[in-house]
């Protein structure tokens, strides 16, 4: 069969779970995920700012209600792996053990907060933030040429930066909350390391989801 009528592979399944283990040490590591947003997906640009502004940084949302406000955790970021039809929204958090029970709570509570409503000011603060880390990319030529890998892989062509920047730009607030919802609504999977019991169980948090 020719490579132009060739049949496109399924897209990747995630049917969620939880992994936990025990261990003996100072910190909880706790990662949870979600079926995310492929680099073909339309909504892929907007699931970009969408990790920028609620985890990207000193200043997103989960770092300054969680880390900031409450002290909660050592440390919390959120990220994107995007393949080419699907993708992994993932979020990191390294915390104490006594903390455990109250951050997956309030983590969820934010995660149910940007799917409502997002500020003109972050997504300002977004997009600046991925366009500046986009072009300083551009200064490395081993990441330059892992990115027109990657174009050609995906895509067949080499993508302008121009033409990638008018798509950051082109994202709306009702773009982030609408692939925020998309995303969140997806089956979690937890994974956790240490100090694990006062970690909630995957039923308690696809509860908490859905409320």
């Amino acid at each position: 069969m020719p490579a132009a009528e060739a049949a496109l592979p399924r897209g990747a399944d995630c049917g969620g779970g939880q992994y936990r283990e025990a261990r003996d040490l100072d910190q909880v590591h706790i990662v949870l995920g979600f079926p995310g947003v492929g680099y073909a997906d339309p909504d892929f640009h907007a699931g970009m700012l969408l990790s920028t502004l609620l985890g990207g940084g000193m200043s997103s949302r989960l770092f300054q209600e969680i880390r900031e406000k409450r002290g909660l955790v050592y440390s919390i970021y959120s990220f994107a792996a995007p393949c080419r039809d699907s993708g992994l929204f993932g979020i990191y958090a390294g915390t104490g053990e006594s903390e455990a029970a109250e951050l997956m709570p309030v983590t969820l509570a934010e995660l149910a907060k940007v799917q409502q409503h997002v500020t003109d000011a972050e997504l300002r603060r977004a997009r600046a933030q991925v366009k500046s880390s986009l072009l300083m990319s551009l200064e490395s030529t081993g990441s330059r040429c892992e990115q027109l890998a990657r174009q050609w892989q995906m895509f067949g062509r080499v993508i302008p930066v121009a033409e990638i920047v008018e798509k950051i730009d082109a994202v709306t607030e009702a773009d982030v909350t609408k692939v925020a919802a998309k995303i969140f609504s997806g089956a979690p999977t937890i994974a956790t390391l240490g100090p694990i019991d006062q970690v909630p169980q995957i039923n308690t948090i696809i509860d908490r989801l859905a409320a």
